[in-house]
């Protein structure tokens, strides 16, 4: 038997089916669970619904002793009322119950920069130019209560 791999085609799409992009992330988690030994990962979401219709939310993951916050959205007419520093909270709430020891979110530079700097969570990275015109952040912050693995 060849080691050579047999003839593929590659399908480039502007529109994915979003069941295809789930079986990348799971396999993707699947295999770095078992790398790691650390368990499957956890979706994390809190949403506030007005009548039925999301109105703001944070989502995203624990796994092991950490957590990725991935998005966090409040309906224009809903900020500055201290809703997303209510569900950053929540979230972090909900991480450190689930023994993370920390939490871990990307934004950019023209976004909720002053959000997170606000509550206590530290630069650690950046990638400047990213789209072009802005840079993507990179903030960590450290969940009290949770001892700390390093």
């Amino acid at each position: 038997m060849s080691d050579e791999p047999t003839a593929v085609e590659f399908h480039i799409e502007d529109h994915p089916d979003p069941l295809d992009i789930d079986v990348l992330e799971t396999q993707i988690r699947h295999e770095a669970s078992a790398a790691m030994g650390l368990g499957g990962e956890a979706d994390l979401a809190i949403f506030v619904r007005d009548a039925g219709t999301v109105v703001a939310g944070i989502s995203g993951w624990t796994w092991g002793n950490c957590c990725e916050l991935q998005s966090l959205w409040v309906e224009p007419s809903l900020r500055r009322r201290g809703l997303a520093t209510r569900l950053l909270a929540a979230a972090e709430a909900e991480a450190a119950a689930r023994g993370c020891s920390q939490t871990v979110h990307f934004t950019y530079a023209f976004q909720a920069r002053a959000l997170y700097e606000r509550n206590g969570y530290e630069l650690v990275g950046c990638v400047e130019d990213f789209p072009s015109g802005t840079d993507v952040l990179w903030y960590r912050k450290r969940l009290k209560g949770c001892a700390d693995r390093r």
